[in-house]
């Protein structure tokens, strides 16, 4: 879990100074995002966000940062907009964003029953990243809790791969986002392959892993903010907007 210190002023200049004198010795074949640069020249949030999922380690944040400036360049997460992404996966309620936990933290809801392994995974990861930067943006990089909702799944949805890949995701792009990690109401024929799931989660997710239902859901996100279908009194039903 990411520490509630903060990490000395010795320590944040260490990792922008390093990076900044890197990019000079060594500049990357493709160039980082001047967006994501400035981030590091005017504030300390992200890299103290970093420093204190990594426990304060320097080289470490250093080697994490530079990886994730070029993945977030090759991703293409600044040219990622609305108009761009796979409006059949953007408008049928696969990923979205409604609601917050008891935290007050946002939900990010994975609808798993509308998944297969027929749909495009690079299309998908292009709507899960769109979410969470947009609510990076609006949330000066809070967390949100990733709520997978298991709600009429089976067999044919549970796509393993393509789980691997949202958790490397958080994993590595954005390991100071997860509140918590919710799966809501795992159906009995897939505890087994949910048991799969838990080998490849880090330590650390595995800390903020609830498996919940509708009688117990509310010791994380309560009634208000629950839809119908996950035993709350939300009769919300997704559109994008």
């Amino acid at each position: 879990m990411p520490s509630d210190q903060d990490p000395t002023a010795e320590q944040i200049s260490q990792v922008k100074t390093s990076i900044l004198q890197k990019l000079e010795k060594e500049p990357p074949a493709e160039p980082f995002h001047p967006n994501d640069l400035k981030r590091i020249n005017d504030s300390d949030l992200w890299i103290t966000k970093l420093l204190q999922v990594y426990d304060f380690d320097v080289e470490k944040t250093i080697t994490r940062l530079w990886d994730n400036l070029a993945w977030r360049k090759s991703f293409g997460v600044y040219d990622i907009n609305e108009a761009n992404l796979n409006q059949e996966y953007l408008n049928d309620g696969s990923i979205f964003v409604h609601n917050k936990d008891k935290d007050g933290k946002p939900l990010l809801i994975l609808t798993i029953n509308k998944h297969s392994k027929s749909r495009s995974q690079e299309d998908l990861l292009r709507i899960l990243v769109f979410w969470v930067e947009r609510l990076q943006r609006e949330s000066n990089l809070d967390k949100m809790t990733l709520f997978m909702d298991m709600t009429d799944s089976g067999l044919s949805n549970l796509d393993l791969d393509f789980i691997k890949s949202i958790i490397g995701v958080f994993e590595t792009k954005y390991p100071y986002v997860p509140n918590y990690i919710l799966v809501h109401d795992l159906p009995f024929l897939l505890n087994a392959a949910f048991k799969i799931v838990k080998t490849f989660l880090p330590a650390e997710a595995l800390k903020i892993l609830k498996v919940t239902t509708k009688k117990d859901i509310d010791q994380y996100v309560d009634k208000d903010n629950c839809l119908k279908i996950w035993g709350g009194n939300d009769e919300y039903v997704y559109k994008f907007a």
